[in-house]
């Protein structure tokens, strides 16, 4: 079980994510400078705005992520392909590629597999991470899923793009870790708490994916707040 110690440590696992198709560059802006004033492990961002936030966060160590397939991963590889490459040429850090969802479903696991593979060639020396939408999944798709990302050798497993409009089960990154314990595992769609957020790092989450940053690290200070008051006994002792 996986547990968090300070302020320091949750914010080194959110990954602040912005991929609205209403987001301006003053909404950019703001997930970069709560970015830099919470010391967040990231910003997520459309491949459009991957320039900008780099500028913006040019003296710092905060990485920039984007997306590719985004957000129903059925793009052709090689149109994957070149969302890759022309992300990591504007200056992506890290991308969150979805996985051929339509493709797996059908049964067609080779498709999946060469794509991963493809992909992982393209974003060499980048951290690649693999949206499988886990809640749409059963625990034995889970298992042939996260098999397919291990041998691909991509780095994480992200369990969701959030357009399900379900949020991640600590049982599935459970599975997870049981089933590829060499995989990191990013949780992500609908966390927007803190409860949340500590209850899914609990169950094995390395990275949360959240718009929700701020309110989460307001929220945990309130908390840390009330446990002084209350003593050794409080909720976070």
């Amino acid at each position: 079980m996986m547990k968090v110690n300070s302020s320091e440590e949750l914010a080194s696992k959110i990954e602040y994510t912005n991929l609205k198709n209403t987001a301006k560059k003053e909404d950019i802006e703001y997930l970069a400078k709560k970015a830099i004033d919470y010391g967040f492990y990231s910003i997520v961002v459309s491949p459009y705005y991957v320039e900008y936030a780099k500028e913006l966060l040019k003296d710092t160590d905060i990485k920039v992520v984007t997306v590719v397939g985004f957000p129903l991963g059925y793009n052709a590889s090689k149109a994957k392909k070149k969302e890759s490459k022309i992300a990591i040429k504007s200056g992506a850090d890290e991308i969150d590629m979805v996985i051929n969802f339509q493709a797996f479903k059908a049964g067609d696991y080779d498709t999946v597999s060469k794509e991963l593979k493809k992909i992982r060639e393209v974003t060499e020396g980048k951290i690649l991470k693999v949206i499988v939408e886990a809640e749409l999944l059963s625990d034995e798709e889970l298992i042939e899923m996260t098999d397919l990302v291990a041998e691909s050798g991509a780095e994480y497993v992200k369990t969701s793009t959030g357009m399900s409009g379900q949020s991640p089960k600590a049982s599935h990154l459970v599975l997870i870790r049981k089933n590829a314990p060499k995989l990191k595992v990013k949780a992500s769609g609908g966390i927007n708490d803190y409860k949340t957020t500590i209850r899914l790092i609990s169950a094995g989450a390395d990275k949360i994916g959240t718009s929700s940053g701020d309110l989460i690290m307001e929220e945990y200070e309130r908390n840390y707040e009330k446990q002084l008051m209350d003593g050794p006994k409080g909720f976070m002792s």
